[in-house]
């Protein structure tokens, strides 16, 4: 797989420990070309090693796509728990090539100072990235499901106060489904 040459350092971090971290919690092995960013994922076999697992190498491929996608890698690190997803969403195929259109709608994701950003984050509970010609979304079905929702009312020119209250309703919604499974009583 292949990332940017400006994730590079990202994925391999201070040292070598983000690297290092990736390969001992998914047992497997990376080798980084930093000039093409052609990154291999490989197996590591070794008796030793706990974490092996063949399915490891499709969740590092998905870690590393992440953090191609500007996720932070711990946050891309989420993906190790089983009911956590990514979700890459290509604008280009949402609302065409042109470049303006595209910076305008990033502009009305992200929002004045992050504003917008931080609430999709807030209250439908993905980790959230706008990162080239691309939105991507690291949570659960459910709340990637809000988040995409909210994502599609944004680039459909739905104003922005519209989109909060559907995120506050939905983030009710979750919050009273979360404390009826708790305080459920039993009889």
């Amino acid at each position: 797989m292949k990332i940017s040459e400006a994730r590079i350092p990202i994925l391999i971090g201070h040292n070598g420990e983000i690297k290092k971290e990736i390969e001992n919690l998914t047992g497997t092995k990376l080798n980084i070309d930093s000039k093409t960013g052609e990154v291999d994922i490989v197996q590591n076999f070794e008796p030793n090693n706990e974490n092996y697992n063949p399915y490891n190498v499709l969740l590092t491929e998905k870690i590393i796509s992440a953090i191609g996608r500007g996720f932070n890698p711990k946050k891309a690190l989420k993906l190790l728990i089983e009911d956590i997803f990514l979700e890459v969403i290509k604008l280009e195929e949402k609302i065409g090539k042109s470049d303006k259109k595209i910076k305008r709608i990033k502009g009305r994701i992200i929002g004045r100072n992050g504003e917008m950003r931080k609430s999709i984050e807030k209250f439908s509970g993905v980790s959230m990235s706008v990162y080239g010609r691309t939105v991507s979304f690291i949570g659960g079905f459910e709340e990637i499901k809000i988040a995409r929702k909210a994502l599609s009312m944004i680039i459909s020119g739905a104003p922005l106060n519209v989109v909060l209250s559907f995120l506050e309703k939905k983030y009710r919604e979750m919050k009273k489904e979360e404390f009826r499974k708790i305080y459920k009583p039993e009889f």
